[in-house]
């Protein structure tokens, strides 16, 4: 396994903002995901506002101050910042919210959108389409859920001025299966530092009853393209002695539709857990097990490595391309491979180690002020 981290793929280049001092767009983020459950895009959402939120702090993005706003819907959960207010509008919810109040109480401001969606009669927009999950796995999802998203999403990356994604993989994927022209796409990253910003809740150990046991953690079983099945099976082929299994995530019926729950002695569903509780996991955890059919980009390989967890993750391009060589790999249905990785983790502390210092390594490239920075360029881009 060669350790050292590689770096991946640089996002397209930008206008730089001291070149358009003169010409920043008031902007207005769109908050409907502050009414949504939170997931893997209200996570994206949440984090890179608050990291843009933390540049207003700084030289070169003070200018912005006063002239970015999120707005949402009137049952729109609290979302305090220093700099950027929120705004609740409007009198209905969901896409009749997005697609029609949102563009009119933002009139004559750029729009910001990080959760997928947009209202598709704008142009003046900067669109974030993280994935392709709902085409490439349609059984995954709501029948309402699908017809959105089918129709939505080539309208918006046809339609916005500019349209982002999260990875290479996703790139390509959109491009592929929404048949939209991507060669100009940009790849803005993800981050993970928002798990080591908040201070580990070691209670949960005691909580789950995992007080000097070893166990291998899996996060977001919460829909059926997290592999939870073939992940269950090479556990028990793997055999270990006095090792359990921890299985987190709340699952949404509305969106994902009923899966199977897993349960015995060696294998335990926590439910949601929030980051304090995920970050004491995965710092006791030997290993995150994570192997997906598909992701768009993979946020938690990048959060256990940011905590020194070790990572073992399926050949899924994404995964592949955001880990590099930090991360062990097979794949997505070789349940003996996967089996036998665990048990090397399990009995090899050294690898364990040799893991932790290359994932550490690894996570420090994928920052949420990075991600902050990317998302202001392209406003000041489309201007």
């Amino acid at each position: 396994m060669n350790v050292h981290a590689q770096n991946p793929r640089r996002a397209a280049p930008v206008v730089r903002l001291s070149a358009m001092r003169g010409a920043l767009p008031p902007i207005a983020i769109n908050g409907r995901f502050l009414t949504q459950n939170p997931s893997g895009v209200q996570r994206f959402a949440s984090e890179a506002i608050t990291a843009i939120d933390a540049l207003l702090d700084t030289d070169g993005y003070r200018s912005f101050r006063g002239r970015i706003e999120i707005l949402a819907p009137a049952k729109a959960r609290d979302f305090p910042l220093k700099h950027i207010p929120l705004r609740r509008c409007g009198m209905s919810g969901g896409y009749l919210w997005e697609q029609v109040e949102f563009p009119l109480h933002a009139r004559g401001r750029l729009l910001l959108n990080l959760c997928m969606l947009g209202p598709v009669a704008v142009r003046r927009q900067v669109v974030v389409v993280h994935d392709a999950t709902v085409k490439a796995l349609p059984d995954n999802f709501s029948w309402r859920f699908r017809t959105a998203y089918g129709v939505l999403v080539p309208l918006l990356c046809r339609r916005a001025a500019r349209a982002v994604t999260v990875s290479e993989f996703s790139r390509r994927e959109i491009g592929a299966l929404y048949r939209v022209n991507t060669d100009s796409m940009p790849v803005c990253s993800e981050g993970g530092d928002h798990i080591t910003a908040v201070p580990a809740d070691d209670s949960v150990i005691e909580r789950l009853g995992l007080t000097g046991r070893k166990f291998m953690v899996s996060v977001g079983a919460n829909s059926s393209n997290k592999n939870v099945e073939v992940l269950v099976e090479a556990f028990y082929r793997a055999k270990l002695d006095n090792t359990m299994l921890v299985l987190t995530g709340k699952r949404d019926p509305a969106v994902f539709g009923k899966l199977k729950e897993f349960h015995s002695d060696a294998v335990m569903n926590t439910g949601h857990v929030n980051d304090g509780e995920l970050r004491a996991l995965y710092e006791h955890a030997l290993a995150l097990v994570f192997p997906s059919r598909y992701e768009g980009f993979g946020l938690p390989p990048i959060e256990a490595m940011s905590c020194g967890c070790p990572v073992i993750v399926s050949d899924q391009p994404a995964l592949v391309e955001v880990g590099g060589d930090a991360t062990l790999r097979c794949g997505m249905d070789d349940v003996a491979g996967l089996a036998q990785l665990m048990r090397d983790v399990d009995g090899q502390p050294e690898l364990r180690a040799k893991l932790a210092d290359a994932g550490r390594a690894r996570a420090k490239l994928f920052t949420w002020a990075a991600t902050a920075r990317r998302l202001l360029d392209y406003c000041v881009e489309v201007g």
